[in-house]
Formats: structure tokens, sequence, C-alpha cells
């Protein structure tokens, strides 16, 4: 009886490190081109292609389009909030001014990283659609609602504006955002680059400036 060669070890952890791999290169693609050009400016074979992978690899991993764009936010998402866990634990034992303004921080560095993040959202969120109603669900409620007790209490000791809570969000958020959401318009208007390092820090700086109150 012929005998069959043992399968080299290593070889399931290969495979599976490639779909890996795949699935990343997939969900980053698509994360850029759903920015840059809108949900309905985007077809699966765009994001395959800039993938570098093959059509219908992309309706393996993930069906349709809609089902990768809820999956490419979600885990764009699912990484902020992982990364702001750990920063936010990082402060414990702080003063909790303290702890929010290296908090603010984070968010500006974290919008410089990923503009894309907020461009989808200003593409979605102009009309109402299903799309704006998974974003409204999934991700602004449950953001809002973490960070509200502590606005509250940072307003009623003085060191934040008073006012509705949920404008001060939109307000911080969207100051955080525009240098790099707008990266392009900034280099051509004042020819700078918001993407350094010295130009990130001394955005997080003029963001705390503004809103916080020693």
């Amino acid at each position: 009886m012929t005998e069959v060669a043992p399968r080299p070890r290593g070889r399931p952890a290969k495979d599976a490190r490639s779909v890996e791999a795949t699935r990343a290169a997939i969900l980053a693609a698509a994360l850029t081109l759903f920015s840059e050009r809108g949900f309905e400016g985007v077809a699966l074979r765009d994001i395959a292609a800039a993938a570098g992978v093959e059509h219908s690899l992309v309706r393996y991993h993930f069906t349709d389009k809609a089902t990768l764009w809820r999956a490419a936010l979600r885990n764009l998402v699912d990484q902020m909030n992982a990364e702001r866990r750990v920063l936010w634990r990082a402060t414990y034992g702080q003063p909790l001014l303290e702890r929010f303004k290296q908090a603010l921080r984070d968010y500006v560095r974290y919008c410089a990283r990923h503009p894309e993040h907020a461009r989808i959202m200003v593409h979605e969120t102009m009309t109402d659609t299903d799309r704006t109603a998974w974003i409204a669900e999934h991700i602004v409620v449950p953001q809002h609602r973490a960070g509200r007790r502590n606005i509250e209490a940072l307003m009623a000791a003085g060191h934040l504006p008073r006012m509705e809570p949920r404008r001060l969000i939109y307000m911080m958020a969207a100051a955080s955002q525009a240098p790099f959401t707008l990266a392009g318009e900034l280099r051509l208007a004042y020819g700078v680059d918001p993407m350094t390092p010295q130009e990130v820090e001394a955005h997080a700086d003029a963001v705390i400036a503004t809103f916080v109150r020693a």
C-alpha cells in the first residue's frame, strides 16, 4: 500500500495568516475607497483591485458591498475603542481633568492616523439611509453615552463650557477632525502638512486650549 506523505506541520497556521492578511487588505482598501468616493461610488471590483486580490475573494469574505462596508467601519471603530480603553486605563488614578485632556489629545492623534473615519461619516450621514441608521446605532450612540458622564462632571466643576453635552461632543469632534479631513485644502491654502507629528501635537494643544478650562 502506498504511504501518504504527512502534511507539513505549520501549514494550517500559514494558511490562516494568509486568509487574515487577505481579509485585512480588503478591509483597508474598502475604507480608503469608501472615504474617497462614498458608498455609491465604489464597486467591489474597485476594492479588489486596490487590495490586490481576485474579485471572487472579496465576495467570499464579505458576500456583498453593504456587508463589506459595515465590516470595514466596524473593524476601524473596534480598533479605536480598544486603543482608547488602553489609553484611558493608563491614566487611572490621575484627576479626571488630566485624564480628559489626555483622552482628547489621543483622539486628535487618532483622527490624524485615520482621516478616512470622519470622511466616511460625512459621506454617509448627509442623508437618512440604512447606513446612517447603522452608524447612529452602533457607533455614535454608544460612544456618546460612554463619554457623557465625564463631560457632565467636568462641566459641573467648571472645566468645560456649560451646554447640552451633545453640542459640546459634536464641537470637539469636528474641531479634532477638521485639519485631517481637509488635509488637501490645508496644504494648498497654507502650505502646511497637517499630518506631520509637530502639526498633530500643535493641533491637539489648540483643541485642548479651546475647550478645557484649567
